[in-house]
């Protein structure tokens, strides 16, 4: 009898195991789910760096809280875009000539 009844109990605590793991798995992907919605493009500002029509980002490099863009074409040199995400605005343009 012993056995049978620390059998039932080894049950039981893995029957809450398995619905405690399932509700917890449950809750973070819904907290995910809601913060991506945050997130999604409806809710997204729309940034111009005001580069001339034609330009195109070749690379970007993220370093110090500033983001470089490689900007080529567009009638101008290469350039490097430096902007501040942190204010949305354009800090610096490099022209490589």
């Amino acid at each position: 009898m012993d056995k049978l009844k620390l059998l039932k109990i080894l049950v039981a605590f893995l029957s809450f195991l398995l619905v405690f793991g399932i509700l917890s798995a449950a809750t973070i992907i819904y907290q995910k789910l809601k913060n991506n919605s945050a997130n999604s493009p409806q809710n997204m500002q729309t940034v111009h760096l005001k580069e001339p029509f034609g330009s195109s980002i070749n690379s970007m490099l993220e370093h110090n809280g500033y983001i470089y863009f490689l900007v080529k074409d567009g009638g101008r040199a290469d350039r490097i875009v430096v902007f501040d995400p942190k204010t949305q605005q354009k800090v610096l343009r490099i022209v490589l000539e």
